[in-house]
């Protein structure tokens, strides 16, 4: 459960809530989630259950079990690029899709000539 608490503070990000309305929509107390996702505390297994609801993610994924992970919360390294990505303006973020889809349509080409 190492990534336990990094699960559960990018999930709660990615919802865009604030610790303070996390709390006013569970009852979970400010000081317990912060002990959650600073991996210094573990919610008991109705807590688990109340936020994994409230983020409309899998308990497994946030305890990092199986696959499912992968597909539902991002790696360290992706979640570095989507804080910045959101600290774009919308001319900037039309840019990096245009920039993104030459990148992809390059790196598909260099895989194909590969096989």
């Amino acid at each position: 459960m190492t990534n336990f608490g990094q699960n559960l503070k990018y999930a709660r990000e990615n919802k865009e809530l604030t610790q303070e309305a996390v709390m006013r929509l569970t009852g979970i107390n400010r000081k317990s989630l912060s002990g959650y996702e600073n991996n210094v505390a573990e919610p008991d297994l109705k807590t688990l259950a109340t936020l994994a609801a409230l983020y409309n993610i899998s308990a497994d994924s946030l305890l990092g079990i199986g696959s499912e992970l992968s597909e539902q919360l991002p790696s360290p390294a992706e979640r570095q690029v989507l804080k910045k990505i959101k600290k774009l303006d919308r001319q900037h973020l039309s840019e990096l899709n245009a920039l993104l889809d030459v990148m992809l349509h390059y790196s598909s080409e260099h895989t194909d000539r590969q096989e």
